[in-house]
């Protein structure tokens, strides 16, 4: 059986903001899976594949500085449930 490779990138932004970065992120059709939005801490997980992550870190960097979007981290995550940081 083939491992899935998944890469996470977290990160932050202001609770106000979430909803309208959903859509704006649900308009690059396949771009990454937003999850885990935490309001508490201003925090949410966006998972890709590693093909992909250039592409959506470069999207983030072009998003309006309004949005206050900031990276926290990123790790993969495999579906044997191994998170390595990277």
């Amino acid at each position: 059986m083939v491992s899935e490779v998944t890469q996470i990138i977290e990160i932050a932004l202001p609770a106000k903001q979430a909803y309208r970065f959903q859509c704006l992120l649900e308009a690059e059709e396949g771009l990454a899976v937003p999850r885990s939005f935490d309001p508490e801490h201003k925090k949410l997980q966006l998972w890709t594949s590693p093909g992909q992550k250039v592409e959506l870190l470069l999207w983030l960097n072009i998003l309006p500085e309004s949005m206050q979007i900031q990276v926290l981290g990123e790790w993969i995550w495999d579906d044997e449930r191994e998170k390595s940081e990277v």
